[in-house]
């Protein structure tokens, strides 16, 4: 079950409410709101929409991707649901409408910020106050943890991610405008079929709200870009081997 202030989706019934009331969708459409509900304050592009809900299928237009959101907002109008459930986010993509306060507090990393992480399509971030405590964390985040019972809001950021000890002078920096941002690739994970193998992170400050002190630390699923250079390395480790051993084997010439 996944929830949204008072919407509600089944995924055994594969049913959705508002308020108690069905909303009537065709498959697209729940598939599509599905993925919002997954990433509550995430933006998401054309581009991961597609790779996500049409995955093995022909690759629509944006246009059509238009149409089917157009269609969920109407079908969300119809049960009076109030504005518009999917927000355009102007040259990044869509997200569900934020919630008022009262009923859900999220925290959405600026556009500025966003727009540096556009291209990534497995991202997931925490957001931490100059006293590296979690003030808010979005759903996927766990996966990217050795100790997903340590994060939690309230909680301090190192407890969940030990990456993070030592790195209190960085952080300070980069909230003093000292530093710009920071970043760790290639970390590697223990093995688990539910975790990403390697992971990027990145922290930058949030420059839209300089007041606040807080900062975003992006998480990145690097494993398919570091298994693919692992392979490389490998086949190329073999190549100089396979030569080695043909000019080994070769006979010299008879004069």
């Amino acid at each position: 079950m996944l929830t949204y202030g008072k919407v509600a989706l089944n995924s055994q019934s594969c049913t959705t409410t508002y308020n108690g009331c069905e909303v009537r969708l065709n498959p697209k459409e729940y598939e599509l709101l599905e993925l919002f509900l997954k990433y509550p304050s995430h933006v998401l592009s054309y581009d991961a929409i597609i790779d996500r809900v049409w995955e093995g299928e022909s690759v629509p237009t944006y246009g059509c991707i238009r149409t089917h959101i157009k269609r969920l907002r109407k079908a969300f109008k119809a049960v009076e649901y109030p504005g518009e459930i999917i927000e355009n986010v102007h040259s990044l993509g869509y997200r569900l409408k934020p919630l008022p306060k009262e009923t859900m507090e999220v925290i959405s990393p600026p556009n500025s910020v966003l727009r540096r992480f556009f291209s990534a399509k497995a991202i997931e971030y925490l957001v931490v106050d100059n006293g590296q405590i979690v003030r808010y964390l979005s759903p996927g985040i766990v996966r990217y943890s050795d100790y997903p019972t340590e994060i939690r809001v309230g909680a301090a950021v190192d407890d969940g991610f030990p990456e993070f000890i030592g790195l209190e002078t960085v952080f300070k920096k980069i909230l003093n405008q000292q530093q710009e941002s920071f970043e760790l690739k290639g970390i590697a994970r223990e093995q688990n079929p539910e975790r990403p193998e390697y992971i990027n992170f990145y922290v930058i400050a949030d420059r839209d709200h300089q007041s606040l002190n807080r900062l975003f630390i992006f998480f990145e699923d690097a494993s398919d870009h570091m298994l693919s250079r692992q392979r490389l390395v490998q086949r190329s480790n073999e190549t100089v081997l396979l030569l080695e051993r043909l000019q080994a084997t070769e006979v010299p010439c008879q004069a």
